[in-house]
């Protein structure tokens, strides 16, 4: 039975500096508007979301006030408002417009938010190889952070298949980044080489993937501690939870957050489809890519 993933569409939890899947698919239909001969896009097929603007003056007010976004997100940090799973039907195909800024072409389509200077807290679990595996190790490397279930019953196919192509799309040589995906199933902590959590999405061989799992307690106080909430159903196997993908950078320290999505069927499995999945994965590998010394 597939998970129950919680909606986020209550419109008094919502981030109001935060723009929902339908602008988003709103943002990327006007980049694709007809061009006139010289190229550019005609004026009056372009549309950007009121709330977008008022957002992006906001967005410039608060930065120049100094670090009051970032106290904005930790004063909720953990809390039940932290970062929302959304399971949207988008409409219309999302591309990627050369002409239009990254904070729109990629960036809003993910939900990316800068988070600021605030350390990372600490991971200790074990690797799908059986390894102890601590955050503080890896101090020097960008880690792209993911939670879904060992079971691959949530939105693992999606956002499994988005690290992937995402591993592969990275400019940064070496062990320069590396992908990291925390279990959230307390229904099942075993995990190896074979759990469904990498076979499924195709992340068994990437060396730059780790699956991490531990013990209920020590799974919880990592979920606690990146906002992860988890609520486990009735019936075997319905395990429930919000969707985040965090990046943090070189020195420890977070970064900002995204807010992975899919479509969900009437038999609990998620999809998305092909091309707003590749365009996910181009915006996980250029934003890690940027953090990169």
């Amino acid at each position: 039975m597939g998970s129950e993933m919680t909606t986020g569409n209550e419109e008094t939890s919502r981030d109001p500096s935060e723009l929902n899947e339908e602008e988003r698919a709103s943002i990327f239909a006007a980049a694709n508007a007809p061009k006139d001969r010289h190229g550019n896009a005609r004026p009056r097929r372009i549309t950007v979301p009121t709330k977008f603007i008022v957002w992006s003056i906001v967005t410039v007010l608060v930065l120049g006030l100094g670090g009051e976004v970032a106290q904005h997100f930790f004063e909720t940090y953990g809390k039940a408002a932290s970062p929302k799973t959304t399971t949207p039907v988008l409409k219309g195909t999302p591309t990627t417009n050369p002409n239009l800024p990254t904070l729109i072409s990629l960036q809003v389509f993910i939900g990316l938010k800068d988070i600021g200077y605030e350390e990372a807290p600490p991971i200790s679990l074990q690797t799908q190889r059986g390894h102890k595996w601590r955050l503080a190790s890896h101090k020097g490397q960008v880690v792209v952070l993911a939670f879904y279930n060992s079971i691959c019953n949530d939105i693992c196919p999606v956002l499994g298949a988005e690290i992937r192509i995402a591993s592969h799309e990275v400019s940064a040589e070496g062990k320069k980044i590396h992908f990291v995906i925390v279990n959230t199933d307390p229904n099942a902590t075993k995990i190896s080489v074979q759990s469904r959590a990498l076979t499924v999405p195709g992340l068994s061989d990437d060396p730059s993937v780790t699956f991490l799992s531990g013990s209920v307690d020590n799974l919880n106080r990592v979920w606690s501690a990146y906002g992860v909430r988890i609520a486990v159903g009735a019936k075997a196997k319905e395990v429930s939870h919000n969707n985040v993908l965090y990046f943090i950078g070189p020195n420890g320290n977070l970064s900002s957050y995204a807010s992975p999505f899919g479509t969900e069927s009437k038999t609990g499995l998620y999809s998305l489809d092909g091309s707003s999945l590749r365009t996910y994965a181009r915006a996980i590998a250029e934003t890690a890519d940027s953090l990169v010394r």
